[in-house]
């Protein structure tokens, strides 16, 4: 299968997974705008672990695991921080990728889907970005902390909604944490910035 068709693949194992989630349907509209980038790849440590450790996901997320886990080879896998404001420990075992939205593998203006994984052990400290957030976890388990609100521990299927601007934060235990995540309003181009 061409990487294209895994791709595609992906996206319709993420719109099934949007589908099945009232949070995620009340969030925002599926985009209707996707245009097929044809983004380069770009290999992290951190996507291996996507693959050979990903947590366990629900019967309803196991399609979209395995479908986000055939795209490890082919993604454009990033990081926005540096070692010196997270640690090289948390770069090993993070990373995230623009599924769709202003800069992902599928082109779009009106919303921003993206992956996220962390290994286990991690904490992901305070950041912040203008559009509204809204967290999906697809396998494994964190601790979502958010400014203002109660941690939440979130497995496959729950979801935390993040509004504009509220610092909030994530801590892995021992299970890793992937996410689907996504972003509506203004700023979608924009990256995720440690809060002050």
């Amino acid at each position: 299968m061409s990487a294209r068709a895994l791709f595609d693949a992906a996206l319709s194992a993420a719109r099934d997974w949007y589908g099945s989630l009232p949070a995620a349907r009340e969030f925002c509209d599926w985009p209707e705008d996707l245009v097929w980038a044809d983004r380069a790849a770009f290999h992290l440590p951190a996507a291996d672990l996507i693959a050979s450790d990903p947590g366990q996901p629900n019967a309803t997320s196991a399609p979209l695991m395995a479908a986000l886990q055939t795209l490890v080879p082919y993604a454009e896998w990033r990081h926005n921080y540096t070692a010196d404001e997270v640690g090289q420990d948390f770069l090993n075992r993070f990373c995230w990728c623009e599924l769709a939205g202003p800069h992902g593998h599928f082109h779009s203006d009106s919303a921003r889907l993206t992956v996220g994984y962390w290994g286990p052990g991690l904490y992901y400290p305070p950041h912040n970005h203008a559009p509204a957030e809204l967290y999906t976890v697809v396998s494994g388990q964190a601790l979502f902390h958010a400014e203002g609100e109660a941690d939440l521990t979130l497995s496959p299927g729950d979801t935390r909604l993040h509004q504009p601007n509220q610092p909030h934060a994530l801590t892995t235990t021992d299970h890793p944490v992937l996410t689907f995540v996504l972003w509506r309003g203004e700023g979608l181009g924009e990256l995720m910035r440690l809060s002050a």
